[in-house]
């Protein structure tokens, strides 16, 4: 896990699912902020093994309207068994009537030019 954040973390919990392949774990969040999330999940069944860093896997958070691909940063379990995991947002979009959309290359362009 890192220390160089570069974004505020807002602690948020609210559930969700990761889908990897045929599998669906579920997980809930630790904290949040505008590029990624920390979650952690009590199931560390066959889905929560088969993650390694860098694995691109499909998240929903339903309680925040959102949707989209994320990269794992990191994972370890804990002494209770209880997995714990980073990611990084890649493309997320909103659902349910949230017009939220994040990319991950837009962040690097002026705001005048996501626009266009």
């Amino acid at each position: 896990m890192s220390d160089n954040r570069s974004n505020y973390r807002k602690n948020l919990k609210v559930g969700g699912t990761l889908v990897s392949g045929d599998k669906e774990l579920a997980f809930f969040t630790k904290n949040v902020s505008l590029s990624g999330f920390q979650a952690y999940s009590t199931d560390a069944g066959p889905g929560a093994a088969a993650l390694e860093t860098s694995d691109m896997v499909y998240v929903r958070l339903p309680e925040l309207n959102l949707e989209g691909v994320v990269a794992v940063l990191w994972t370890e379990t804990d002494a209770d068994g209880v997995f714990n995991f980073g990611f990084k947002f890649l493309n997320m979009r909103g659902v349910d009537g949230s017009a939220y959309r994040y990319r991950e290359f837009d962040q690097d362009l002026p705001a005048s030019s996501r626009d266009a």
